[in-house]
């Protein structure tokens, strides 16, 4: 009997999808014991409700994602499922008023937690809804239950495939717009190895951040001057040109030998600079651009290789700029090749952020293997 198994179908017809997807996990002769699914918005709360309803005994989490990509198949529209059948255990739970007072919740982290009683070889998968802000204030909940247990939280702001500021993410047939929905999966057959990848390097550009409003993600001022400007005349391109080319150039929040990215999102009339995760003041950044990405692709795998040969099944959380970028350049198709041939059958999501440990990124892809 397969330990695992991932299953994709593409398309908007929702009942045919599903069907062709239920007949394919049901292939494996057992219930599911975890299913960890991604599907375009337009469908989601269908597929999420006829999961649950057709494995009721199993743990169902998921997120909307900008595509749906996976080892048997990638689309903008249609449905991923990683079914885990048999060797873990798994709890769960679900944090609300995310962008305010998450932290009112953190019960729920210690129930699960508490309930699994087993952390080692354990990790908490989360899902986190887009665009309220609320993202640190969510890893600072799992970082007070969690900061000494030697469990790695890994996970992703969810994605849509549509214009807008709407998200989804689902638990146990439950669809939630402002939440973070979270599973504790302990591996009972082995390690489980967390990886951070990420295809920027530092230019010879570093700045001071000297005015910011770090709750609403904002920068006002680098070296004590507008921060457009600043960075505006780094890349030698005018005001009104920035913004056509920072997605390129985003930020790196420089900690240790650690360098953890924020993403543009608006360049502001008044000359700041709105990001998707939060910039403190007095951080020390550099500016970012395109390493060589087959030598990125590369280490990645040596990296992983070395901590787990042969992973059973991955899961991979991609930044949608990540995506779009590939997309662009006409090489999302090799990144799908790559993350297949290394890494076995693996199931991903691509939205508006990333966290891992307790830290909330851009621009960076974050892959769990499990042995």
């Amino acid at each position: 009997m397969e330990r695992s198994k991932n299953v994709f179908c593409k398309g908007r017809e929702k009942s045919g999808v599903f069907n062709s997807v239920k007949s394919q996990i049901d292939s494996g002769g057992t219930c599911p014991q975890l299913i960890i699914f991604f599907s375009d918005i337009e469908n989601f709360s269908y597929y999420a409700a006829e999961l649950k309803k057709a494995y009721p005994s199993a743990v169902t989490i998921g997120s909307t994602t900008y595509t749906v990509f996976s080892s048997a198949g990638y689309a903008h529209e249609g449905l991923s499922v990683m079914a885990v059948y048999s060797g873990i255990s798994c709890t769960c739970g679900i944090l609300l008023e995310i962008a305010s007072h998450p932290l009112k919740y953190a019960e729920n982290v210690r129930t699960a937690f508490n309930a699994l009683g087993k952390p080692e070889n354990t990790c908490c998968l989360e899902f986190t809804t887009a665009f309220s802000k609320g993202e640190e204030l969510v890893l600072d909940t799992f970082k007070s239950v969690l900061e000494n247990t030697g469990v790695s939280v890994f996970g992703g702001s969810a994605g849509s495939n549509l214009p807008g500021i709407l998200t989804f993410v689902s638990l146990n047939g439950e669809v939630f717009e402002d939440a973070s929905v979270f599973v504790f999966i302990h591996n009972e057959n082995g390690r489980i190895a967390v990886y951070r990848e990420n295809i920027f390097r530092p230019m010879a550009s570093y700045v001071t951040a000297t005015d910011v409003y770090p709750e609403e993600r904002i920068v006002y001022e680098y070296d004590g001057e507008p921060a457009a400007k600043v960075i505006a005349e780094k890349l030698g391109v005018s005001d009104s040109k920035l913004q056509e080319v920072i997605s390129l150039y985003p930020m790196g929040r420089l900690s240790g030998a650690d360098v953890y990215i924020s993403d543009c999102d608006t360049i502001n009339p008044d000359g700041s600079i709105s990001y998707f995760s939060r910039i403190y003041n007095f951080a020390k950044l550099a500016l970012l651009e395109v390493d060589d990405i087959d030598r990125v692709w590369s280490e990645t795998k040596s990296v992983l290789s070395s901590q787990i040969p042969f992973p059973s099944f991955t899961l991979a959380v991609n930044c949608a700029s990540r995506t779009k970028y590939f997309e662009n350049i006409n090489r999302f198709d090799d990144f799908v090749r790559v993350l297949s041939s290394n890494f076995g059958s693996f199931a991903g999501v691509s939205g508006y952020g990333e966290q891992l440990d307790f830290v909330h990124l851009n621009q960076t892809l974050i892959l769990a293997c499990f042995e």
